[in-house]
């Protein structure tokens, strides 16, 4: 199986401005690039951004630099350290019979974990950032995640199947982004078939039902 379909549900400009100015975590970042492998409408958003950033740069006043700072610029530019790292170009991993996308490459994938019979949860690993909350979710059709509310940025993207509640309908290549100013929801997947996503969160959710918050402390979010 492939994600085929055009994104309809997209990260807000002020997230595709983060990203642009490196200043989303590493997990989140991930979550955009998936995003942005499948959507070219985001791409397009975020060239204008860049170059938007790029122009107020340019058109700043020269800054005082102490010795002290250049001397650790070029230090770090010596060392490589001042260079972008990139995940090796290997071939997207799979999962069951899912292909996941090629921003995931070099992105270690956990085995299946047990939450619920109609829920199950699995570690994404990046290699440049081990501690972030990520993780692939697949989710049985018809079953409703817990109702839960945020206590910092979550993005989920949906790779396979489809979910709704009542902010909307997200099916293959649509990002739901939600933070603690999202009223508390409680997705569920259409009865079509199983769902898999990909999300990442900034802090532990906030779950309120008694099931929920016994199972939290076995997915880590």
């Amino acid at each position: 199986m492939s994600l085929v379909e055009r994104p309809r549900q997209h990260p807000s400009d002020e997230t595709l401005v983060r990203y642009a100015g490196g200043n989303l975590g590493a997990g989140a970042r991930l979550v955009v690039d998936v995003h942005l492998e499948a959507c070219p409408r985001c791409r397009e958003q975020l060239r204008l951004f860049e170059a938007a950033a790029g122009a107020l740069l340019e058109g700043l006043p020269p800054a005082a630099v102490s010795a002290a700072l250049i001397e650790k610029v070029f230090a770090r530019i010596e060392s490589g350290a001042a260079e972008p790292r990139r995940r090796p170009a290997v071939p997207p991993p799979r999962v069951d019979d899912f292909v996941l996308p090629a921003a995931m490459s070099g992105c270690a994938i956990g085995r299946w974990r047990f939450v619920h019979p109609k829920l199950r949860w699995a570690r994404v690993t990046l290699p440049e950032a081990p501690r972030e909350r990520v993780v692939l979710l697949k989710i049985a059709a018809g079953f409703a995640v817990p109702e839960h509310g945020h206590r910092g940025l979550e993005l989920t993207q949906v790779l396979y199947g489809a979910f709704a509640h009542a902010r909307g309908y997200y099916g293959p290549g649509d990002l739901e982004e939600a933070d603690e100013e999202v009223e508390d929801h409680e997705p569920r997947v259409t009865a079509e078939g199983e769902c898999l996503c990909l999300a990442a969160v900034e802090a532990p959710l906030r779950i309120h039902s008694l099931l929920g918050r016994l199972f939290q402390p076995l997915m880590g979010i």
